[in-house]
């Protein structure tokens, strides 16, 4: 049932792209779906081992195409401390795959992150690739990926310029003005109306007391949910986010009832208008 999504060149509208990059807006941000790094302390060593090094684990973004077009979705990664997250951050994310199939990475495999400088609430990614041969649309959410990731690492950074072998460049792909910093579009232009956040993809987890959980920005916080064993439905219903959009709430679910085994567990929307599905996310997992 989980089938890889390849990523179609597609076009969007001007004032769509500048929605997506610019996040300048008379409302006001919806709720972020807290990308802020994390910590993971490891229990200190005895005298008998070796000294244990913690783990930072910070959000990275990937794409994914839904009927409102691209939009991002989360995962985490797990590194070394360093003094320099956002550069560890974005160099994972373009030299690295996302764990769920159904994502992409829009950068090119050889792209490089060459530096990264931080000055109060901006910074400067210098960056190398051959060619980012995309659409507008494509163009918009490349950079979302960036801006989102690197403003994840580092809270306190607000705006991302970029530079290509460090020099300002009009634009990436021909289509998005760089040569103005971006910020985080909102919420509900640029993030997957769903998410699951809870399995993640291969996980293992308990099946006494499952929960399944994640973010949305639906129509009336409307989050429908299904789960698969070797291809058949078995268990279906739905629930609500905290809020209904433009608002970005978490939602959850209680499942019981499921023996051990392998599952696939799907959350989505469907349209209000005419029932057609308009996202989803999906999570291959093992309940022991």
């Amino acid at each position: 049932m989980k089938s890889r999504k390849s990523v179609a060149i597609m076009g969007i509208s001007a004032l769509s792209v500048a929605l997506l990059l610019s996040g300048c807006s008379s409302k006001s941000p919806t709720s972020s779906p807290t990308p802020t790094s994390t910590i993971s302390i490891t229990p200190s060593a005895t005298p008998s081992q070796s000294p244990t090094v913690e783990m930072r684990t910070l959000a990275q973004y990937w794409v994914a195409d839904t009927s409102r077009g691209f939009r991002l979705f989360r995962e985490f990664v797990r590194i070394a401390p360093t003094p320099d997250p956002i550069t560890a951050s974005l160099r994972e994310l373009v030299t690295h795959k996302p764990v769920d199939s159904d994502y992409e990475n829009l950068w090119p495999a050889d792209t490089k992150i060459n530096s990264v400088l931080v000055a109060g609430d901006s910074a400067i990614v210098d960056l190398t690739f051959s060619k980012l041969n995309v659409g507008a649309e494509s163009e918009s959410l490349a950079i979302a990926q960036l801006v989102w990731t690197a403003t994840a690492a580092d809270t306190s950074v607000k705006k991302i310029s970029l530079t290509v072998d460090g020099k300002r460049v009009e634009s990436l792909a021909g289509h998005a003005d760089a040569t103005k910093p971006f910020t985080h579009g909102l919420t509900y232009e640029v993030l997957a109306p769903v998410w699951i956040t809870s399995p993640t993809e291969g996980q293992s987890v308990n099946a006494v007391g499952f929960t399944l959980s994640g973010m949305a920005s639906t129509f009336e916080a409307n989050v429908a949910w299904k789960v698969y064993r070797d291809g058949k439905l078995i268990k279906q219903g739905s629930t609500t986010a905290a809020e209904a959009a433009p608002a970005w709430k978490p939602w959850s679910i209680a499942i019981s009832g499921l023996a051990p085994g392998k599952y696939l567990f799907m959350a989505m929307e469907y349209s209000a208008k005419d029932g057609s599905l308009v996202a989803q996310d999906s999570k291959n997992v093992v309940l022991n």
